[in-house]
């Protein structure tokens, strides 16, 4: 388990990280400058923060007030550095056993060396300098210096992002059987959120260095909590309107004249509010069943977008035809685009669910 409390300031930036996370993969994904990596170096003993705490499985590691600060190579944490940071003058096995604890007797260390390389499937790679290596062998390389000491946490920045996107998606899985028979907390920093859904479990998301939600995947996509967090997690559909109940008590938006049931409790005082609704939440609906659907919406496409396996729509609630005026943002799959024969111009039926039309709170 991982907690930590932090607080740094630097020229022209504030970290103020406040995180706590199991023995599972995490990740924290942010914008570029957002704190990812300066999160990371401060866990790793890298930084010292100005005050704060950080725990690892309970054992404090970092204490502003109690003048605690252990050297990195007493933490136990893994790291592995964005641009794998192997040592060019050392073979693939040399750099594995500078993962080692110091002191590690050299038939240990060369057994536990032997371990790693066939875990890695680099047994014939053993003697190779890192210039002579692919960039997917260099990151298990540079993994593998990380777990050859048996870490209690193991930190990932942006491991993917040095290489190919062809065989990025390979390594992805590569590294998930890696890890599988890890135990602790694996904490991945990331800017593609995609990576981010698909490797962890719980998601942390980080901007102008603070904390601004962490929860598990579904929380954060289809439940973010203010208008940053949405925009951040691709809720593109931020719609503001006026809040009520409607007489039976459920949370009633009034938008563009449309009253819209929505996810989350209503506010204490009607007033302005914003929900949103990811794109490809919004459902088509057929004609012949507009009747049968909750929050039904009229449009027009005023504008299209194929990415080869589905569509981006973007429809006006008005007659407005101009294509970069639009009200709503739409994916739908093309063999869907295809069956409905869509196309611009084309009046549609739309649905926004009440359980994916979600309720924000005002940003801090």
């Amino acid at each position: 388990m991982l907690e930590l409390a932090l607080d740094r300031r630097f020229k022209g930036f504030h970290l103020q990280t406040h995180l706590q996370i199991g023995d599972e993969i995490a990740a924290l994904y942010g914008p570029s400058g957002s704190g990812k990596s300066l999160t990371l170096l401060a866990i790793a003993g890298l930084i010292r923060p100005t005050s704060g705490t950080i725990r690892i499985n309970g054992r404090t590691v970092f204490d502003a007030k109690a003048g605690i600060n252990l050297a990195p190579h007493q933490r136990r944490v893994g790291l592995v550095f964005q641009e794998y940071a192997l040592f060019p003058h050392k073979t693939v096995s040399g750099n594995l056993s500078f993962g080692l604890a110091r002191g590690t007797p050299a038939h240990e260390a060369a057994c536990r060396v032997d371990e790693m390389l066939q875990l890695l499937r680099l047994q014939s790679f053993a003697q190779h300098y890192p210039h002579q290596l692919s960039g997917g062998q260099r990151q298990r390389v540079a993994l593998g210096r990380a777990l050859i000491g048996h870490p209690e946490i193991l930190l990932l920045d942006e491991p993917f992002s040095a290489l190919d996107l062809a065989i990025r998606e390979t390594l992805r899985q590569e590294l998930l059987q890696m890890l599988a028979d890890y135990k602790g907390t694996i904490l991945l920093v990331t800017h593609n959120l995609q990576e981010a859904y698909l490797m962890a479990s719980t998601i942390a998301i980080i901007d102008g260095g603070k904390i601004l939600q962490t929860g598990t995947r579904e929380e954060v996509l289809h439940h973010p909590r203010t208008r940053r967090v949405a925009e951040h997690t691709g809720a593109k559909n931020i719609l503001r309107g006026v809040a009520c109940r409607d007489p039976d008590g459920a949370l009633d938006i009034v938008w563009r004249g449309h009253h819209l049931r929505a996810d989350g409790p209503a506010p204490s005082a009607p007033g302005e509010v914003e929900c949103c609704i990811r794109p490809e939440d919004v459902r088509l609906v057929w004609p012949e069943r507009a009747g049968r659907r909750d929050n039904l919406l009229r449009g027009r496409i005023v504008h299209e977008l194929g990415r080869g396996l589905d569509f981006l729509l973007f429809v006006s609630l008005t007659d407005e035809s101009d294509r970069g005026k639009y009200d709503l943002e739409i994916q739908v799959r093309s063999r869907l685009h295809h069956l409905m024969a869509l196309h611009v111009g084309k009046e549609v039926w739309l649905s926004l669910p009440p359980d994916r039309l979600h309720l924000l709170q005002p940003d801090e």
